[in-house]
């Protein structure tokens, strides 16, 4: 198994939303990249922090001494954990969490609830489509 990943608990909602659109060709890349490799190894081991993670690293708002969104991605963060059932630090499979996001958030229509005043809210709802078989994700 591959080593444990890092994820900001708000970006399982990004990763099941992303079109191959962001904020620069590099950000793009970096989460084509983790999405291809969470996507491949569903029993990948995730923990859940509310902190810079492996997608922040291209990210324009990541600046030294933190996110310059940081109150408002941390709200995202904590309204995941929260929905979810789950606490900063949790340690699950990436095909677990995938799954409590659909199920709790998604599937229960609280993506808007969750992702208030996000630029990209408005693209993740005219995508959004329920997963029927989360063993294929």
């Amino acid at each position: 198994m591959e080593e444990r990943m890092t994820l900001r608990p708000h970006h399982g909602l990004c990763i099941r939303h992303f079109t191959g659109k962001g904020y620069s060709p590099g950000f793009v890349e970096n989460m084509a990249r983790v999405i291809t490799q969470l996507h491949d190894t569903p029993e990948q081991e995730i923990c859940l922090r509310m902190r810079e993670d492996i997608l922040c690293g291209n990210c324009p708002h990541n600046e030294p001494g933190g996110c310059t969104s940081g109150q408002k991605v941390r709200r995202y963060d904590a309204a995941v954990l929260a929905l979810c059932g789950l606490e900063d630090g949790a340690v699950l499979t990436w095909g677990e969490f995938e799954r409590l996001v659909e199920e709790r958030i998604l599937s229960a229509g609280l993506l808007e609830t969750v992702c208030r005043g996000c630029q990209w809210l408005a693209l993740c709802q005219s995508i959004y489509s329920p997963k029927s078989n989360f063993a294929d994700n």
